[in-house]
């Protein structure tokens, strides 16, 4: 009776605290941000779809598959109002990037630079393209060698065709 009621305390706590978290994440991220740095960094419409650009081209460090824009972890949201801070002081897209890329390294980047061994990760793929076409071609060019030479079968040898031609006789 005791586990009855304690269970039913639980539930209705749990209850009772999921609204609660649901209207925390059904703020948009700026307002999440304004809560959390006490106050929120004013942007035009230009810088404002900079700064979300931005974000978008930083991998979150907490979560690492995220950038910070997805991400809602303390530490994406710290580096957004970074973002917002540096785009807001009038800095260029390439000194953000330069910025977070002295501060984390290049892994920071969510799409790899084209230089170095990181090219592989852009021309991998068109190779893998090309090779995998080449193969059909030749593949193709195979079955094509081997379904013609089913099309044109060799005559029975001549035993058998005068036998044939025998029995046609007869029948007719």
């Amino acid at each position: 009776m005791k586990s009855i009621v304690l269970t039913s305390i639980v539930m209705a706590g749990v209850l009772f605290a999921i609204p609660g978290r649901a209207t925390q994440d059904a703020l948009a991220p700026e307002e999440r941000l304004s809560e959390a740095a006490g106050g929120a960094i004013e942007l035009t419409p230009e810088q404002e779809s900079r700064a979300r650009s931005l974000e978008s081209e930083f991998k979150c460090p907490v979560c690492r598959s995220q950038s910070i824009r997805q991400s809602r972890s303390f530490m994406a949201e710290d580096m957004k109002r970074r973002v917002r801070e540096l785009v807001a002081q009038g800095r260029s897209d390439d000194e953000v990037r330069e910025y977070f890329i002295a501060r984390y390294g290049e892994w920071i980047l969510l799409t790899p630079p084209k230089r170095g061994f990181s090219l592989v990760a852009y021309v991998l793929p068109f190779l893998a393209v090309v090779a995998g076409a080449t193969m059909l071609v030749f593949a193709a060019r195979r079955w094509r060698r081997k379904d013609g030479s089913r099309l044109t079968p060799e005559p029975p040898p001549a035993p058998y065709l005068e036998r044939l031609d025998k029995e046609l006789e007869e029948i007719e």
